[in-house]
């Protein structure tokens, strides 16, 4: 038999209904819960639609949702339109959970202003205040894909505590914060980056009780790496050939012939299905745990 699926959809939508009534609790005391995000009105089209999709998913668990469009077709918005715009976010109080949409213009460096977002209000958690946050174990609005993995992980009811955890992708805002929510769990974690040679990830991968493959490398995860019993975790998102010359999304890992080597003993998660949708629930998470600080509300992390 082959390994039972770790289904992000179906446990995002068990988090949502969770998170619908956690909003109506903020509301009960008088507080709202809204994103505010951010977007360049030339950013490309497929920004546009997430943001679309994002207000529509918002709006589902009864979070309210503000998308601020900054420059016009004919010109892009500057750096000082884009971080004004966030600075001017942070001062006002009835916002509560801020973030930046993706491209930002030619020259931008993304990070020079996801590090203006004031770190209560970060809810995707790339503030380096929230990053060291992290790091340090502190309360705090963690990066919104390392914090599905993990939960994810969680969801299989399998003590990660001492396991052998390996981690395929070093990047900083998924890869290295992956690693350390799981160091925070108690398990043994290995992180690979791109200079750790294949035959190396390969020999770490069959010593793994746990591997995530966070490395956009279709493929990446053979048959051969993996034992009987072990959990995968596939973060990767790569676009590749499919039938009738129409492309497709895949994962890191060689779905079909890792699941029947992991066995009924072990879990997979699929691509698509797995970790996109939990992310963005855990995006959600975010919003309303900064709403209930906000209104002095202990929220569950």
């Amino acid at each position: 038999m082959p390994a039972r699926i770790i289904d992000g959809k179906a446990l995002a939508e068990q988090y949502r209904v969770v998170l619908a009534q956690r909003v109506k609790g903020v509301q009960a005391r008088g507080g709202q819960v809204r994103l505010d995000a951010v977007l360049v009105g030339t950013a490309d089209n497929g920004a546009r639609v997430y943001a679309e999709n994002q207000g529509k998913t918002c709006n589902a668990v009864g979070i309210g949702y503000k998308l601020h469009e900054l420059g016009t077709e004919a010109e892009d918005a500057t750096y000082d339109d884009i971080a004004g715009r966030v600075l001017l976010l942070n001062t006002q109080e009835h916002v509560h959970a801020v973030m930046l949409h993706m491209p930002l213009p030619e020259g931008i460096d993304p990070y020079s202003v996801q590090r203006l977002i004031a770190p209560e209000k970060d809810v995707e958690g790339v503030n380096p205040a929230n990053i060291g946050n992290v790091v340090y174990g502190r309360s705090s609005l963690a990066p919104c894909t390392a914090l599905a993995v993990v939960k994810m992980l969680e969801s299989t009811g399998v003590q990660l505590r001492g396991k052998r955890c390996l981690v395929i992708g070093a990047s900083d805002v998924v890869g290295k914060p992956i690693a350390v929510l799981l160091m925070r769990t108690e398990a043994t974690v290995i992180s690979c980056n791109k200079f750790t040679g294949a035959e190396t990830v390969a020999g770490l991968a069959r010593e793994a009780d746990v591997i995530v493959s966070a490395a956009g490398v279709p493929g990446l995860v053979t048959a051969e790496m993996v034992r009987p019993g072990v959990i995968v975790v596939d973060v990767g998102v790569n676009r590749v050939a499919g039938e009738m010359g129409k492309s497709k999304t895949v994962g890191d890992v060689a779905f079909a012939e890792v699941r029947e080597k992991l066995g009924p003993g072990g879990w997979i998660s699929p691509v698509p299905g797995g970790v996109g949708p939990m992310t963005v629930t855990m995006l959600l998470l975010n919003v309303v745990r900064s709403a209930e600080r906000a209104v002095g509300i202990a929220g569950e992390e």
